[in-house]
């Protein structure tokens, strides 16, 4: 048997596919390192490496072949595959938007009808176009879908069916069809229906509806009448017979009963309230200890806090996923497995905010301002990664240290770091610590460094001595070297550098301006991603480099002795409270 390249032992930064123009690898997308996200000619896609011992290469070869015939606005595009004496992988395209786990995490107990029929109906009229010509998805699940402009769009699209089986690796288990629990599996549409109405289910009730069984389902649910609701539940029986035909005439039925609850008043069908537990229960549920936060996670993405207690009206809700919050520790410094820590990291806040040119002070590629909602807080650096927690990571993994110029390491900012080696940390902090760490989004990063303000500057609209290193701030350092992190004043929320000493590197590919930019926090990505994207100034730059609202591009394999970053840290699923401090 022929071998070729064990997946086991590929790396961030490593060169795959052809020698002239290859494909560089970025981070991996699953623990056994077979799918990667990848860079090539600026462009990003996923990769998906052949593994021996799952299936036949031929089979491989004419799956991926047969699946870039999809062409569809609800299924991220297929590539061929690329097949060599060494390399054997498909290809897909990388998919923006947020995760379908992330975002039904904004409902725990269930979205509203208009919202789940904005992220299902596109999907369903894709699913059954290619179930007519028998292409099936395979493994649906709420990490396969993400949610962009409020439309699902299915990843991944049929990239699994030539393996021999489909096991909890590749597929959440609560999605699971019948036909995936036999000793020999089968693949059919009716499989994705199966899966569908799985989806349908976490959409309309809530991701833990999915642990109970369809048979124990409530009688009655506040999104729905009676008579669609009996329909929706006789749908979701695993039996092959009580799957649907037509996905397509789910949503009709859904949307047929939203405009019903409208017609009207013109408001969607209110969720019935629950009975608010007495204060002595809280009491007693805090003193035997069950945790007052329920936490979960986005994949290019997002936490989510989320209260266990339910009350009667949204503004008394909101108040309690706000204390839960509140209750998490304001600052974190994780240990590493090898030793050490990781970067000591700030509680931020959610909120809403204009980003961009507030001021008039900038360039066009900082317009139009707009409105942007961080609906759940994250955890960001306090300070820029340092050298001495780079060196940390590059003698763990065999990388060649990057260069000082001569200035000192220790508690100066890390430098000469390309994007590549900047997104190679985060994935290796994720793995010593076994949370997900990985650069900042650009509006997390503008809303941390604006902490609050409208003005050029955290602190204002005119550049003071004290709180910024660059060309011409007033520091020992200006034009000169960087400083030691921390050597200037914080900004109001505990972070230190966010004008000058390094640029930082961000998550986002760079966009000209910020026409259709995200409203809501999630990783800008693109089809055509040459560049990514600098923010905050140096202390080789301009005062006006270092503004709030400056943004430059880069290539990401480029480095610089005034470029660095800093990490967002997320919190994972199931996290409790005492899990996190």
């Amino acid at each position: 048997m022929k071998q070729y390249y064990d997946p086991n032992n590929l790396r961030i930064g490593q060169h795959v596919g052809m020698e002239v123009d290859p494909y560089t690898l970025n981070y991996p997308l699953n623990d056994s390192k077979t799918a990667w996200v990848a860079d090539q000619g600026g462009r990003s896609f996923v990769l998906r490496f052949y593994e021996q011992q799952r299936g036949e290469l031929e089979d491989f070869l004419s799956n991926a072949r047969k699946y870039t015939q999809i062409k569809h606005s609800s299924i991220s595009p297929n590539y061929p595959p690329f097949y060599s004496n060494l390399w054997v992988f498909s290809c897909s395209a990388v998919c923006g938007g947020e995760r379908l786990f992330s975002f039904l995490g904004k409902y725990p107990d269930g979205a509203p009808l208009n919202v789940v029929l904005s992220v299902f109906d596109s999907m369903a009229k894709a699913l059954d176009q290619v179930h007519e010509r028998e292409l099936v998805h395979g493994m649906l699940d709420l990490n396969s879908v993400h949610v962009v402009n409020g439309s699902g769009v299915m990843t991944g699209f049929g990239a699994l069916n030539w393996m021999n089986k489909i096991t909890k690796n590749e597929l959440d288990v609560r999605f699971f069809p019948p036909e995936y629990k036999k000793r020999h599996q089968s693949l059919n549409p009716s499989i994705d229906r199966y899966m569908f109405m799985r989806l349908l289910l976490a959409a309309l009730l809530g991701e833990s509806i999915l642990d109970r069984s369809t048979n124990n389902l409530p009688k009655e649910i506040d999104a729905l009448s009676i008579d669609a609701w009996n329909k929706v539940k006789g749908w979701c029986r695993p039996a092959l017979r009580h799957r649907p035909k037509s996905l397509i005439e789910v949503m009709r039925i859904l949307r047929a009963d939203l405009y019903e609850s409208t017609a009207s008043n013109g408001t969607v069908r209110p969720k019935k309230a629950k009975p608010r537990p007495s204060n002595s229960n809280i009491t007693r549920w805090l003193k035997i200890g069950i945790p007052a936060v329920s936490v979960t996670t986005a994949a290019i993405a997002l936490p989510l806090f989320l209260g266990l207690v339910s009350f009667p009206s949204d503004e008394q809700d909101t108040e309690s996923k706000q204390t839960s919050f509140e209750s998490l520790p304001q600052t974190l410094e994780e240990p590493l497995k090898d030793g050490g820590t990781a970067p000591k990291i700030e509680k931020i806040e959610p909120s809403i905010f204009e980003m961009g040119d507030l001021n008039g002070l900038g360039y066009e590629n900082e317009v139009p301002v707009h409105e942007v909602n961080i609906p759940v807080g994250f955890y960001l650096s306090k300070y820029e990664v340092t050298f001495a927690q780079y060196d940390r990571f590059a003698n763990a993994t065999g990388r060649a240290l990057p260069p000082d110029n001569g200035w000192g390491r220790n508690n100066r900012p890390v430098m000469n770091v390309s994007w590549y080696d900047a997104k190679a940390y985060a994935a290796w902090v994720s793995q010593q610590t076994g949370e997900t760490y990985r650069l900042p989004t650009e509006i997390e990063w503008e809303y941390s460094a604006r902490s609050g303000s409208k003005t050029a500057y955290w602190y204002g609209d005119n550049l003071q001595e004290g709180f910024s290193v660059c060309e011409t701030c007033g520091t020992q350092w200006d034009s000169v070297s960087s400083a030691p992190v921390g050597s200037q004043a914080s900004n109001p929320f505990g972070l230190f550098d966010m004008h000058g000493n390094v640029a930082e590197w961000v998550e986002d590919c760079y966009h000209d301006n910020y026409n259709d930019a995200p409203s809501t926090n999630s990783i800008w990505l693109s089809n055509q991603c040459e560049q990514r994207v600098l923010r905050g100034g140096s202390w080789f730059d301009e005062p006006t480099v270092g503004r709030s609202a400056t943004r430059y591009p880069a290539e990401p394999s480029m480095r610089a002795s005034n470029w660095g970053f800093r990490l967002v840290r997320i919190i994972n699923k199931n996290k409790t409270l005492d899990n996190v401090e």
